[in-house]
């Protein structure tokens, strides 16, 4: 929508112009200072919204954007921690728009309005959520991102829609890729740079025995997560078919691993605390490696919220216990948690076919396969959590 220009003509048969302009089109309003406060050792600030924020002496000085304390080029601290002194402030100014400090050593620090806002606890906690849309079954397949490499690649809003999707659902299918590794790994670096494992950049699995994994078989594999014994597990799963020929079978199932800790807290609320305090041991071995990690299976952050899943039934390695009830816990917990990922009501079944790529987020979403036969030949990849949350932050969708 744009802004509207209207001609009134008042009953004295004067002309008024007359602007109407929507909100899209209007600046964000910037909250301004109402009043400052100074008392035992921080500053109080009364925000025009209503907001009322504190910051300690020592946060305020840490946070000092002078040239001697800041680098504006670079966005970085040149003032070392250590080195911050306890000052007192001998003076306070403030107008609707800025604070004005000067410091007991004669020090002098200004700070926006804008910026302040910010750190408002409550709110800059929220910021940091991504806030997941839980999904079961078959139809997500409605609701994640699908788009053409070309688009993906070329445009900011598709490459916004299907990092979207990946917060979203954990889940994006890229079209119209060269069926090859090589296309493979552009998808990849367009999603943010391939991840470096002992398994190369790209790898091919199919029957050929080349690494000691089941993978590198015909049977089928149940929901998993990939590099659970690594200390940096993937961030983005990634597979394209490079083909199924001469059989049947070899069908992918996702299952979201959110969605079932979440039935888990509800129905099973000690198997789920069990879960996220409990280390289980992951383990990887073949000739010239041995990579091992130990996890909650069930990661939360501070405020409860999931994080991560971390499970893989092949690579669970022996442990021991230091108790009978520890020992009873992880089976029982494990098992009533594996119900939900084996619960065929709550899985997607997706069979990959030449030129679409599978982006799946490896800290949520968990994959398995069916049983095969004939020649079926798959492409993967991994991409680090970091580095596709990187690509989500420059394109504005997270914090």
């Amino acid at each position: 929508m744009i802004a509207a220009l209207f001609i009134i003509i008042t009953s004295n048969c004067q002309v008024v112009l007359c602007q109407i302009i929507p909100d899209s089109c209007v600046a964000p309003r910037m909250e301004e200072i109402k009043n400052v406060t100074n008392d035992n050792g921080a500053v109080t600030i009364h925000f025009s919204n209503d907001q009322i924020i504190d910051y300690v002496y020592i946060w305020l000085r840490d946070h000092c954007r002078c040239s001697v304390c800041y680098r504006s080029d670079t966005q970085q601290r040149i003032q070392h921690l250590f080195h911050i002194p306890d000052s007192d402030i001998s003076d306070l100014k403030f107008d609707k728009d800025r604070v004005y400090i000067t410091w007991d050593d004669n020090h002098e620090s200004v700070y926006q309005a804008d910026f302040l806002i910010q750190f408002d606890y409550n709110k800059w906690i929220l910021k940091q959520r991504h806030n997941p849309v839980l999904w079961q079954g078959d139809k997500i397949a409605e609701k994640v991102a699908k788009t053409s490499f070309q688009e993906f690649l070329n445009s900011s809003d598709t490459a916004r829609y299907v990092f979207q999707s990946l917060l979203d659902y954990g889940i994006a299918l890229i079209e119209n890729v060269e069926p090859t590794e090589a296309g493979t790994e552009k998808v990849c670096n367009a999603l943010g740079g391939i991840q470096h494992t002992m398994y190369g950049t790209t790898w091919i699995v199919h029957q050929k025995f080349e690494h000691a994994d089941v993978a590198y078989t015909d049977m089928s594999l149940a929901c998993h997560t990939d590099l659970t014994y690594s200390t940096e597990a993937a961030g983005l799963q990634i597979f394209q078919s490079l083909g199924h020929t001469e059989g049947s079978g070899g069908e992918n199932f996702l299952v979201d691993g959110f969605y079932c800790a979440q039935r888990l807290k509800k129905e099973f609320p000690e198997d789920y605390k069990f879960l996220t305090n409990f280390d289980v041991d992951f383990e990887y071995i073949e000739k010239g490696h041995n990579q091992r990690h130990s996890a909650p299976v069930i990661t939360v952050d501070k405020m409860d919220e999931i994080k991560q899943i971390r499970f893989n039934n092949y690579d669970r390695a022996s442990m021991a216990f230091s108790n009978r009830e520890d020992c009873r816990a992880y089976y029982r917990s494990l098992k009533n948690l594996l119900k939900y990922f084996e619960d065929p009501s709550n899985q997607w079944k997706i069979k990959l076919k030449p030129g679409t790529v599978l982006a799946l987020d490896n800290f949520r979403i968990l994959h398995g396969r069916t049983s095969y036969t004939g020649n079926r030949v798959l492409c993967g990849s991994y991409v680090s959590r970091t580095d596709w949350l990187d690509r989500a932050r420059t394109l504005g969708l997270i914090d």
